[in-house]
């Protein structure tokens, strides 16, 4: 990691730039593949916005015509924002526990998403 004494250039910066720059072009790609019909899990920003304006037009009576398309996707949205904060406050959690060994966690979790017997993710 950069550091005042391991600078940004050095191997191991780039090496975990690199690693992280591919996590995140899977999770996009597994998204647009497999999870189409659910909210953008790399977008956070656009979901709360959304949500936001969802519960405005519900709250100031405008969403009358189309109510109902908006409380499944307020409802949709607001499960993958809360899924969002729990995910976040236990890796602060196995952060805050151990500060090396909780960086173990996410890959094995992706290798046990491999045993997946169906062959796709659920749609929970």
């Amino acid at each position: 990691m950069p550091t005042p004494t391991h600078p940004s250039h050095s191997p191991a910066a780039i090496a975990i730039g690199i690693t992280l720059v591919t996590a995140m072009a899977i999770q996009n790609t597994l998204h647009r593949a497999h999870l189409s019909k659910l909210p953008p899990t790399t977008l956070m920003t656009s979901t709360t916005t959304q949500i936001m304006i969802d519960l405005a037009e519900l709250m100031s009576g405008t969403a009358a015509e189309h109510g109902r398309e908006v409380k499944e996707r307020l409802k949709r949205m607001a499960t993958s924002l809360l899924s969002f904060a729990i995910g976040c406050a236990a890796a602060a959690v196995a952060f805050v526990a151990s500060p090396t060994w909780c960086f173990v966690v996410p890959p094995v979790l992706v290798a046990l998403s491999f045993l997946n017997p169906s062959g796709e993710p659920s749609q929970a």
